[in-house]
Formats: C-alpha cells, structure tokens, sequence
C-alpha cells in the first residue's frame, strides 16, 4: 500500500514539476518576443527620425512621418508609460520641428533641433534600459 502512494505521489509531482518549467519556459519565450518586438519599435522610431531629419533639412516630403507615427504607435502598445509618453512626446516635437525646418530653414530651427536631438538622446537612454542593453561608460 504504501509502495502504491509514493508511486502516486512521485506521479503527481512529476506531473506538476513539468508543468511548472513548461509555464515558466514559455513565459520566457514570451519575454523574448514582446523584447524583440520592441527593440524593432524603437529602431524603426530612430531610423525614421534621423531619415525624416535629412528630407526636412533638405525641404523635401514627409515620407517617413507615418513610419515615425507607427513606431510611436506600437511603442505605446508594447512599452510601458515610461517610454511609450516620451517617444509620442519626441515625435510630436520631431513633427514641429521638422514643419519649422522645412518653412524657414536650418538656422531658424536650431534651437529646435537641438531640443530635439537632447529628448532623442534621453529617450535612446531609457530604450537601452528597458532592452537591458549597457549604457556606454561617460568619457572622463
């Protein structure tokens, strides 16, 4: 009889053990993917930007304002608010200073691009936190 419950009980913790590593197994397949999808998201936003910066310097289109607005998107779905506000904030600012760019010129605009590029580089910083990627070493 006894013989019969520790086989019983081995079979039932074996049965809950390898559910547990299958869970947290998929749990971090999940992990991987929901990363994946965001570092895609916020280099899609900083490729876009620096693309739609060089049309605007130029006084050309808007070509890549909507893939601009698509990253934003999808990194508010994805990111959490500490990210998702300052990357739809940087592209509304990115939106203004390109228009002022674009209608009166590089030297009218600098003070903006400047803002710009400092909310850029701020917000690259929190990216690389979230994606748990080192923060390069500050020169002395």
């Amino acid at each position: 009889m006894s013989t019969a419950i520790i086989a019983a009980v081995g079979s039932l913790l074996g049965v809950v053990l390898g559910f547990i590593v299958q869970y947290l197994q998929a749990e971090r397949a999940r992990r991987w993917q929901l990363d994946d999808l965001k570092r895609e998201a916020y280099a899609e936003l900083l490729r876009s930007i620096s693309a739609s910066f060089a049309q605007a310097y130029y006084g050309e289109g808007t070509s890549e304002d909507s893939s601009i607005l698509k990253a934003a998107a999808v990194i508010e779905l994805l990111a959490e608010t500490n990210i998702s506000k300052p990357a739809r904030d940087l592209q509304r600012k990115v939106d203004r200073t390109h228009r002022i760019l674009r209608s009166e010129g590089p030297d009218v605009a600098r003070k903006d691009i400047d803002e710009t590029d400092q909310q850029r580089l701020a917000l690259i910083a929190k990216f690389k936190e979230d994606l748990h990627a080192k923060l390069p070493r500050k020169s002395a």
